[in-house]
């Protein structure tokens, strides 16, 4: 039987695979001066979309100061504006800019870029396993059913 300590643990492969993938796939992203923590905001607030503040804050999964940092850093990269709230003047609609527009068009381009990379030499059934098994991973962890 294999020490505890020297056989990785899925929790402890499932960390270093999430690290690669956001080094990859920040390396990326770089032509377009964005992140990969900008990506879920980019990708809810394409085609037009208006959302307050609280919206992109469930949909991202991420508490209030740290979208605040992330919204203030957008803003200041010209990707989204932020619009008084005619129905709610305590709240402002966030958009996206034109070229916030046009950049988060490109951004599943480059995830499939990333993605391709790191299944190479994976064959279609490999590939559906995988995502069923992280697909169960995250049920699991999430406690739903």
């Amino acid at each position: 039987m294999a020490d505890e300590n020297s056989t990785p643990r899925p929790g402890q492969l499932a960390n270093q695979t999430a690290r690669l993938f956001i080094r990859a796939i920040d390396q990326a992203l770089k032509p377009l001066g964005i992140r990969s923590g900008q990506i879920p905001v980019l990708l809810a607030l394409r085609n037009g979309k208006e959302l307050n503040q609280r919206a992109l804050i469930e949909i991202v999964g991420i508490e209030q100061p740290g979208m605040v940092t992330l919204l203030s850093r957008m803003e200041r990269d010209n990707l989204i504006r932020r619009t008084p709230d005619a129905k709610d003047k305590r709240s402002v609609r966030i958009s996206l800019t034109d070229e916030g527009e046009e950049k988060s068009a490109r951004v599943p381009e480059f995830l499939e870029e990333v993605n391709n990379k790191a299944l190479t030499g994976f064959t279609t059934l490999e590939r559906s396993i995988l995502i069923a098994l992280l697909d169960r991973i995250i049920l699991n962890l999430e406690n739903k059913e």
